[in-house]
């Protein structure tokens, strides 16, 4: 049951996203379609540090929050935990809405300070994003978002191969 859990929750939205984000790469030509996965590893890396120089940073808006989590697998599966938490959030304050008053009874400034430390605490979550998932079978989660991502770049490259062909 809880291999079936992470397939929903973890494995299939890693597929797609790691579908879209490559496919994207490999559209743009910032990755090789012929390279094995330790150039594409490198190649990766290379694009993550051109990121990180990058002042513009006028890129496609998922790739941009995929390369602030530090990109490959772990920063993707940072990057859903992170959708996920801040979404639950969202649906948790519109359906809970306590009213101005509530949250502002302490202050503009309590209430500011209590938003900000609530995103540091989504972020904190969405590193630790195995942690996040399951507390007993971490390595189970672990595997089956790491199955998913392969898959969404296997998906991505063969895809790109049939288009270009």
């Amino acid at each position: 049951m809880e291999i079936a859990q992470a397939l929903i929750k973890l494995g299939v939205p890693m597929a797609v996203i790691s579908w879209l984000i490559f496919s994207w790469l490999y559209r743009e030509g910032m990755l090789d379609i012929d390279a094995d996965r330790k150039t594409t590893s490198t190649e990766l890396k290379e694009i993550h540090k051109s990121y990180k120089q990058d002042k513009n940073k006028k890129r496609n808006y998922l790739h941009g929050k995929w390369m602030w989590f530090g990109s490959g697998f772990y920063g993707l599966a940072a990057l859903w935990t992170f959708i996920v938490v801040e979404f639950l959030d969202l649906i948790n304050f519109v359906f809970s809405f306590p009213g101005f008053t509530k949250l502002l009874e302490n202050g503009f400034v309590d209430f500011i300070i209590k938003t900000i430390l609530n995103q540091v605490g989504n972020i904190v979550s969405a590193f630790v994003w195995f942690q996040y998932w399951s507390e007993d079978s971490i390595l189970t989660w672990f595997i089956v978002a790491y199955a998913g991502y392969m898959v969404g770049i296997y998906v991505a490259k063969n895809t790109h191969k049939t288009n270009t062909s």
